[in-house]
C-alpha cells in the first residue's frame, strides 16, 4: 500500500479504501499498555515525592509472553510513541520474562525497581482488539488484565480493562 500524508493539512491519502481502520501492531498494543499503567499507577510513583531522593522515571519492562524476540523496528516505534513522556518512563525491552527479573533475589522482583508488562499475542486486526496483559512487581504480585484497544486519534489507546481473576 502507497500512502502519501501531509501533516500541515492533516490529510491521508491512500492507494487502497481510505475509510478502512489501520490494523492495531504489536507496537501499538505495547504503547497502549505503557500508557494505560502508566495512568493506573500512584501519581508518587512516576513523579517521586518530597521524601523520595530519586525521583526519576518509572522503569516500565515489556516482554512478550510468548518469548518471541521483540524486532527492532517494534522497539523503535514504541520508544517514539513514548517519547512525549520520557521524562516519566523509561521503557526496556526483554525477550522472555526472565530477563527482566532479579535472578539472585527468592522473589524475583523487577530489576531497577520496575515493572514488567508481559503482554500476549496481538491479534492482527482492525480495533477493537483484546489482550492480554499481566503486570508483575514480583512472584507475589502479579495481577493479569483483559484490555481493548482502540484507535484515539493518530494513535491508540486501552479502554475497557478487566483483571483476570485467578481462580
Amino acid at each position: 500500500m502507497v500512502c502519501a500524508v501531509s501533516a500541515s493539512l492533516g490529510a491521508t491519502a491512500c492507494s487502497s479504501d481510505s475509510t478502512a481502520e489501520p490494523k492495531v501492531s504489536t507496537a501499538d498494543a505495547y504503547s497502549a499498555a505503557i500508557r494505560w499503567y502508566l495512568d493506573s499507577v500512584d501519581p508518587a510513583a512516576t513523579t517521586g515525592t518530597p521524601d523520595t531522593t530519586d525521583s526519576g522515571p518509572l522503569i516500565v519492562y515489556v516482554a512478550p509472553e510468548s518469548g518471541k524476540a521483540i524486532n527492532s523496528q517494534t522497539q523503535a516505534s514504541v520508544v517514539r510513541e513514548m517519547s512525549d513522556i520520557a521524562e516519566v518512563v523509561t521503557v526496556r525491552f526483554a525477550d522472555v520474562r526472565d530477563d527482566a527479573l532479579q535472578s539472585d533475589v527468592a522473589t524475583l522482583p523487577v530489576k531497577d525497581d520496575g515493572v514488567l508488562l508481559l503482554v500476549g499475542d496481538v491479534p492482527d486486526s482492525q480495533p477493537p482488539v483484546d489482550v492480554q496483559v499481566a503486570v508483575y512487581h514480583d512472584v507475589d504480585d502479579t495481577h493479569t488484565f483483559v484490555m481493548r484497544i482502540m484507535e484515539a486519534g493518530e494513535s491508540f489507546r486501552a479502554t475497557e480493562v478487566s483483571e483476570v481473576v485467578q481462580g
